[in-house]
């Protein structure tokens, strides 16, 4: 069994990687653009894989080897995309969604992020149960 704290560590360090490409300079405004409609999906693609290469590059340097590295890059590429869009396509579809007054625009911005912190948990679980 894995020490605790190399498990908290993983944890927090992938939430960290999740804050600093969603939320500062790694975002860029070509991606936000197309987070906010759900198209084009080719930014949408790019950001996913910021979020991706940095958790792997995480999972790498805390030791947990080049399979656990493949597998992070894999899921956290596909369901961040997959979410992205799925939040841009309602707010597209539902334009009083984007507006910061609307309580339904944070009720969304809320399952977001929570779904986003729902695969991180899942990753540090497959981590620790299957690698």
């Amino acid at each position: 069994m894995l020490m605790t704290t190399t498990v908290l560590l993983t944890l927090f360090l992938l939430q960290a990687c999740h804050w600093a490409a969603d939320f500062t300079h790694l975002s860029t405004p070509w991606m936000l653009g197309a987070k906010a409609k759900g198209t084009p999906l080719w930014p949408i693609a790019v950001h996913a894989g910021v979020h991706a290469v940095l958790m792997a590059f995480v999972v790498g340097a805390l030791g947990w080897g080049l399979l656990a590295m493949g597998g992070i890059f894999m899921v956290e590429w596909g369901t961040h995309f997959l979410i992205d869009v799925g939040k841009g396509r309602l707010q597209a579809a539902y334009p009083a969604l984007s507006q910061s007054q609307n309580p339904y625009h944070w009720w969304l911005f809320g399952l977001d992020q929570w779904l986003h912190q729902a695969v991180i948990v899942g990753m540090v679980y497959g981590l620790v149960n299957w690698v």
